[in-house]
């Protein structure tokens, strides 16, 4: 199964469970990967998916710590 269509099931499993933590995870997810879609003007392999999971991984880490140094 491709990545992006996991993604998408596990979207739809964890919003008909209800589990809101999950879906806003997922749904960022879907989202930063349209956006880079639509930059590049075509569907985003597996190992772009790979990359764009990472980056926003990365920006979520980041923010934690800039919070945490910022007590918040």
């Amino acid at each position: 199964m491709a990545l992006q269509a996991r993604i998408e099931t596990d979207f739809v499993t964890a919003y008909k469970a209800k589990e809101t933590v999950r879906v806003a995870v997922l749904r960022m997810l879907k989202t930063a990967i349209k956006n880079r879609q639509v930059e590049l003007c075509r569907p985003l392999s597996d190992g772009e998916i790979l990359d764009v999971i990472a980056k926003q991984v990365k920006q979520r880490r980041d923010s934690i710590d800039e919070f945490t140094k910022a007590n918040r």
